[in-house]
């Protein structure tokens, strides 16, 4: 399935990939994806504590998921299909705050070319499987702007990356018990 990430970031430094079968309507999915904050589970939380070493701003719990994760830098991208979700983040990802770059519009981070900088682009696909129930999958592509940015972020992406996936598979998981819950 061609995806708007697949257009938007062609060429990219890192990429990661998950996936997960949910026994459960591609709706009810889309649901449950929608509904969960992924900054309250456990295993994020440890991990991103530990990533920002309590350098990273306090978002108020009483934000929706959504206005959650535009707190944190991630802007929603318009995908053009219901079947993806897709965020975009720009950043000095290296930094222990994560020199998340606020207030830049959809268009701003799909464009942005600044050296010294990373951007991240980060889907949720959910597409309907032929046997029934749905397959719920995660990518997230980075593209380092600049020789010292890509040096400063593979030395990162080194220590970093393998955590990244265990939260992105935390996030699957999540979602499917949600979904799976509902039904």
């Amino acid at each position: 399935m061609q995806t708007k990430l697949d257009e938007l970031m062609p060429r990219f430094d890192v990429r990661a990939r998950y996936e997960a079968r949910v026994e459960a309507s591609p709706e009810r999915t889309r649901s449950a994806l929608r509904e969960t904050d992924f900054s309250q589970m456990p295993l994020t939380r440890l991990l991103m504590g530990l990533r920002t070493l309590g350098c990273r701003p306090k978002v108020p719990v009483s934000l929706t998921p959504e206005e959650r994760l535009r707190a944190a830098g991630f802007v929603p991208i318009p995908s053009d299909s219901e079947e993806e979700t897709l965020m975009g983040v720009v950043g000095r990802f290296w930094r222990p705050d994560s020199g998340v770059v606020h207030g830049l519009t959809a268009e701003e981070i799909v464009a942005f070319e600044k050296p010294g900088y990373a951007k991240a682009l980060w889907n949720f696909t959910v597409t309907p499987e032929p046997s029934g129930g749905t397959r719920l999958a995660t990518e997230t592509r980075v593209l380092a702007l600049g020789n010292s940015a890509r040096r400063r972020f593979r030395a990162y992406w080194f220590v970093v990356g393998p955590f990244s996936g265990l939260i992105r598979k935390e996030m699957l998981r999540e979602v499917k018990r949600r979904a799976e819950a509902s039904r």
